[in-house]
């Protein structure tokens, strides 16, 4: 092999390896989310002011570090009714599908105050028990 087909022959396998390291994950110990399905009763339309019994008895854990505001229902355009601080903790009660993924219905054992945070805000990607088992269908409001 001459020394031109060797220095090509380098180079092409350079490549690969920097391809190889930027196709890597980031961080091998980052968590995996636990799969959830769109949940039981999606739909297109999401109501506030829900509120279920605990249904989740092993969802206890202490709220992240950034503080967490709790809504009416499963949404960003729901009305807040309260937040979670990284020194109290929160008792998951059970999730819904809503606006932009899966939300678990806590409740702040420190303040009382109940309400929606979605699960990607939460430790342990929240509750994996969902709320209804039974739902009535899924329904478009136009």
């Amino acid at each position: 092999m001459s020394w031109t087909s060797a220095r090509v022959a380098g180079s092409i396998l350079a490549a690969a390896t920097v391809t190889l390291a930027f196709a890597a994950p980031a961080s091998a110990d980052a968590p995996t989310p636990p799969k959830k399905g769109p949940g039981v009763g999606s739909s297109t339309t999401v109501a506030c002011g829900l509120n279920y019994p605990a249904k989740d008895p092993h969802g206890w854990a202490n709220f992240p570090a950034n503080t967490v505001t709790l809504r009416s229902g499963p949404s960003n355009s729901c009305i807040q009714t309260g937040q979670g601080m990284y020194d109290q903790r929160a008792q998951y009660l059970c999730y819904t599908p809503g606006d932009g993924g899966t939300w678990t219905d806590v409740r702040n054992t420190s303040t009382g105050e109940q309400g929606w945070v979605r699960d990607d805000q939460l430790a342990g990607y929240g509750s994996n028990v969902p709320c209804e088992t039974s739902p009535p269908p899924a329904s478009v409001r136009g």
